[in-house]
């Protein structure tokens, strides 16, 4: 069999097995993007809806076999994107995005709205496994370290009652090896896959090949597979509260990530400016 015949099979049988969350027709149709709900920030098309919508909008597009590409953005993704123009082109293509952190939330501001919800990966992920063992949706994991997608696997799925973990790989694979186990979860009967693979290459990595994976709904997590196997502690409730993550992050890991935000957050809000000042008024 093919892959498209692969894929086509794995739909049929997530629709035949999986209880309906509430009746699948009426809540996939419900759950689109609204207007009133999407926001332009910096030229990207973000969707401002809570993590319970969310989760739940993306575990009955799995159950309904439509196929949906997740990017979370924040400041640094912004940085990134203005360096690189396929990670750029992606993130513009994409009918919707998730707002993650406070940068753009205070960017939000500055172009004279308020974001009311933080939609980042690492929060939604336990939404998503809750609403998937409910839903009899089974998930994936392809990054991190060797042994930290196996670990996190292991820990929700006795977190999670009735959750199942499909298929699991770590993000260091050759190019041929990396093929040959995309065959195996295509054949796992998965239905949502988390990449963590880091930004951008998690996101080209997800718009290079999601057309060709059995899994209708791919998100790019980052490092979601390393907090929840606790290889990263994260940061305490308090701190998340605040909206100050970030600095925890600073504190834990300052070689690798002092360029991040102690440049990167003062040139994220120089380009927000940039583009209030001198690009809002050019688009229609």
């Amino acid at each position: 069999m093919n892959a498209e015949g692969v894929i086509d099979m794995m739909g049929e049988r997530l629709r035949a097995t999986a209880p309906a969350l509430m009746p699948l027709e009426q809540e996939v149709e419900m759950e689109v993007p609204q207007a009133p709900e999407m926001r332009e920030i910096v030229g990207l098309k973000f969707w401002d809806i809570d993590l319970d919508r969310a989760a739940r909008f993306l575990v009955n597009k799995a159950i309904a076999g439509d196929k949906v590409k997740v990017y979370f953005v924040n400041a640094h993704c912004v940085n990134v994107a203005a360096h690189n123009l396929s990670y750029r082109n992606l993130l513009e293509r994409a009918p919707f995005l998730f707002a993650d952190g406070i940068g753009l939330s205070i960017a939000a501001r500055m172009f004279g709205f308020t974001l009311r919800n933080n939609v980042n990966g690492t929060d939604l992920f336990p939404k998503i496994c809750e609403a998937a063992a409910a839903a009899g949706v089974p998930i994936a994991f392809l990054g991190a370290r060797c042994g930290v997608a196996l670990k996190c696997a292991r820990l929700m799925e006795r977190k999670y009652p009735g959750l199942r973990v499909a298929w699991v790989e770590d993000g260091f694979l050759s190019g041929n090896e990396e093929q040959r186990r995309l065959q195996a979860l295509n054949r796992s009967g998965a239905g949502i896959l988390f990449v963590a693979k880091g930004v951008p290459t998690q996101e080209v990595w997800i718009d290079a090949h999601a057309p060709r994976l059995a899994p209708p709904v791919v998100l790019g997590v980052g490092a979601m597979l390393d907090f929840y196997s606790g290889s990263i502690r994260r940061a305490p409730r308090f701190v998340r509260a605040m909206r100050m993550e970030w600095s925890w992050r600073l504190l834990c890991e300052p070689r690798r990530l002092f360029r991040r935000y102690v440049f990167g957050i003062p040139t994220f809000l120089a380009r927000v400016v940039c583009w209030r000042l001198f690009r809002s008024h050019d688009r229609p």
